[in-house]
């Protein structure tokens, strides 16, 4: 029995440092403050650093909030509505997540420049939010929500918008907040198409695509990649406990 646990703390251990590993020694050898104190200074055709932070933390909570809201309503939607071709409306919705935007990128480079939406912050965020993960896994944890829950609010008089509100946002805090950490991290490290929306407005970098414009394996380029990793680790802390109450079932 101590074997069996010892081997499997061993695994567990093996697993984070191969995980871990490559990050915390870019984090602990790439960083460097001559580096930094370049980045702070803009340099044609890259931005400088905060202005490249900002760009991403725009892009990373418009995703989060956008997906994650559209999605509960999704949810919500499909499973307390008769929804006409609710059958046909989920698979379409699901279909996004087999075709992510880089292998559809000339279609979307096409729709945005249609809207004139290129060079814009909503062209950067919409077509990162295209994708029904959220409305999936919130559609299974709704599922499991009993029925007589709904019915009794309905026979109190209740109306959809007081049932979302009141019983079905505070029953999915805990798993909104997981979509949240998740889809942050996804706008977060955006990498191809911020290069491509935004052909006029290299100041509209991000932290991820302006690695790209700096020479690759040099210093600044090295010291801009560390950066880039922190907020995404400072968000999983934070939402860690977040993350486990989502795996567990709804429970009214």
């Amino acid at each position: 029995m101590q074997r069996a646990r010892l081997s499997d703390h061993l695994i567990l251990i093996l697993g984070c440092l191969l995980l871990l590993g490559p990050p915390a020694l870019l984090l602990v050898r790439g960083f460097s403050i001559s580096a930094l104190a370049d980045l702070m200074t803009p340099s044609s055709p890259r931005p400088d650093l905060m202005q490249m932070l900002g760009t991403s933390l725009i892009i990373a909570t418009g995703v989060a909030l956008l997906k994650t809201v559209t999605s509960l309503l999704a949810a919500f939607a499909l499973v307390f509505f008769r929804v006409p071709g609710a059958r046909v409306i989920f698979p379409l919705l699901l279909l996004p997540l087999f075709l992510p935007i880089e292998s559809r990128i000339m279609p979307t480079v096409l729709v945005t420049d249609a809207l004139g939406l290129l060079n814009t912050y909503t062209g950067l965020i919409l077509p990162i939010t295209a994708t029904g993960l959220g409305t999936l896994i919130l559609r299974q944890q709704l599922m499991q929500l009993p029925p007589e829950v709904i019915e009794a609010a309905q026979l109190d008089g209740a109306g959809p918008l007081r049932v979302f509100f009141d019983i079905i946002v505070p029953l999915s805090l805990p798993i909104v907040a997981a979509l949240l950490a998740f889809f942050f991290v996804l706008g977060w490290n955006q990498y191809l198409w911020p290069l491509i929306a935004t052909p006029s407005a290299p100041d509209r970098a991000t932290l991820v695509s302006g690695i790209a414009l700096l020479r690759i394996g040099s210093p600044a380029s090295i010291t801009l990649a560390a950066i880039a990793l922190v907020p995404p680790l400072i968000v999983f802390v934070i939402a860690q406990r977040w993350i486990a109450k989502g795996l567990a079932p709804i429970r009214a």
